[in-house]
């Protein structure tokens, strides 16, 4: 890990080597999306989000997905939902509309269809690529924007995962550095524990994400003594989920599985 920072920038700089076979999809679209909307305009979040942390630490990917879900900087620059979609779709992304025509809400671009064999459940030979655009939970009410005329998603968490972000450098296309805003592990954790209580959909993708990202928080007391807001009930939420005997434990072994059961057990100590 690399403690430089950008001149003016308080964000620590994470040089992220690539897991054995290089970044497979859709982390190209990934690259290409850095390439035409400044990565200060947007957060990666989600199951890349987790991927990243888990190939820094050495555990490659525990959890493929196909999504490529983002947060934007609405606070810090004015314009960015217009931006962003202008960038999207000039990468051949189309906005698509909500399923329920009273849904007044915006927020996922889909492009085409490609075949990609890394899924979570189940094999899909025609998997649109996917572009979730959100906004944080708690921004200030005279910066929120519309997304093409529709309310935008808020994402919970959001807001504290802005507020404790990384620079993540890497290579996804060869000879080029790609920067890209991240939470940094115990914010991403934390994102994933507010999701996992809010996501009536899939939850259980969210604790599996959450095992994973316990075992990327390299100082569990440091970042114990820095709670804030939600932290703390969130937490709670994952040790009374994570029971020792749960499951979702076994998408890790050895060392790792044992750094994220002790991360829990650290940060959920009520002493």
């Amino acid at each position: 890990m690399s403690d430089r920072k950008h001149p003016g920038i308080e964000r620590p700089i994470v040089d992220i080597a690539a897991a054995t076979g290089g970044w497979p999809n859709p982390w190209p679209n990934v690259a290409e999306i850095a390439a035409v909307l400044p990565t200060n305009r947007w957060t990666l979040v989600g199951g890349l989000m987790t991927q990243l942390h888990s190939i820094h630490h050495g555990m490659g990917i525990v959890r493929p997905t196909n999504d490529v879900d983002i947060v934007l900087h609405i606070e810090t620059s004015r314009g960015v939902a217009s931006e962003t979609a202008t960038a999207l779709r000039s990468l051949g992304y189309d906005l698509r509309p909500a399923v329920d025509p009273r849904d007044n809400t915006a927020h996922r671009f889909c492009r085409g269809t490609s075949k990609i064999d890394l899924v979570a459940e189940g094999l899909d030979e025609e998997s649109e690529e996917v572009v979730d655009v959100l906004v944080s939970d708690h921004h200030a009410p005279k910066v929120t924007e519309r997304l093409a005329g529709r309310d935008m998603v808020h994402i919970e968490g959001g807001t504290q995962a802005l507020r404790r972000t990384i620079n993540a450098r890497l290579e996804i296309e060869p000879g080029i550095i790609t920067t890209l805003s991240v939470p940094g592990a115990f914010s991403a954790l934390i994102l994933k524990a507010a999701a996992y209580k809010t996501d009536s959909r899939d939850p259980d993708r969210h604790l599996r994400d959450a095992v994973v990202l316990l075992a990327c928080i390299d100082d569990p007391f440091a970042e114990r003594e820095g709670f804030v807001g939600s932290d703390r009930s969130r937490l709670r939420t994952l040790r009374t989920r994570l029971t020792p005997d749960n499951i979702f434990w076994t998408v890790l072994t050895g060392q790792h599985r044992i750094d994220a059961e002790t991360a829990l057990e650290i940060l959920t100590d009520e002493d």
